[in-house]
Formats: C-alpha cells, sequence, structure tokens
C-alpha cells in the first residue's frame, strides 16, 4: 500500500479556492490590454497607411470599450463607422481594425490570463498553507 501524506489537505485548500474572482481578475486585465491595442492601433494619421481607419476625430477610438466575466471578454465600439471601417463598404474598402489585433494579440492574452489564474491558485495555496 502507498501512503501519500497531505493530499487530503491539498485536495480540500484546492476546493475552498475562488477560481471565479482568479478568472475574473484575469479576464478583466486581459480585455483592457486587449482594448488599450485597438485604441493604439486607431492612431493612424489621415494620410498614412490605408490597411486600418485614419484618427481623424477620435471618435472611433474613443469609443472602444471592453466588457468581461470569468467566463470570456468582448471588446467592441458602439459608433456606426466601426462595421464600416472593419468590414468596408460599397466605397471603401475593409480596413479591419478588431478582429486584426484581436488576432495578433491572441496568444499573448491566453498566455496572460493563463499565468494571472496560476499566481492566484499558487496566492491562496500559500494562504491555506498557513
Amino acid at each position: 500500500m502507498i501512503r501519500i501524506v497531505g493530499l487530503r489537505a491539498l485536495s480540500d485548500r484546492l476546493a475552498r479556492l475562488d477560481m471565479t474572482g482568479a478568472q475574473q481578475s484575469a479576464m478583466e486585465s486581459a480585455a483592457q490590454r486587449l482594448q488599450d491595442a485597438v485604441q493604439d492601433r486607431l492612431s493612424t494619421p489621415p494620410g498614412g497607411d490605408h490597411a486600418t481607419p485614419w484618427r481623424r476625430t477620435g471618435s472611433l477610438q474613443t469609443s472602444i470599450d471592453h466588457r468581461s466575466d470569468d467566463a470570456g471578454a468582448v471588446i467592441g465600439s458602439d459608433d456606426p463607422a466601426a462595421v464600416g471601417q472593419e468590414l468596408g463598404t460599397r466605397n471603401i474598402p475593409p480596413r479591419p481594425f478588431l478582429s486584426t489585433t484581436a488576432a495578433a494579440h491572441a496568444e499573448a492574452v491566453a498566455h496572460q490570463v493563463g499565468l494571472s489564474v496560476v499566481a492566484d491558485i499558487r496566492a491562496a495555496m500559500k494562504e491555506t498553507m498557513s
């Protein structure tokens, strides 16, 4: 028979962890980081690269916002110009800024969320072991 000392105590500590709080905190941080990246992407001055919308008044840039919970996050805009810029219109080609920024940052954001949750688990484990 193999006896593992402390396994029951470890299991009890893990059961008491507030993973919802840890996940919420990680998702909020990641959403804010992605929001900042999208807003940075919308800072091209008029006459610059046509790959993204030009910053004329700044209203599209300031309309970028996010919502998050423990399961995910949404970054977007309520500015009517956002859809036309992202997808294009009859008169202008697509100038995506949301989808391309999300794709460019996806791996780093996922890594950040994972590290944040692991750090919260470690901190909670230290607290319960004290």
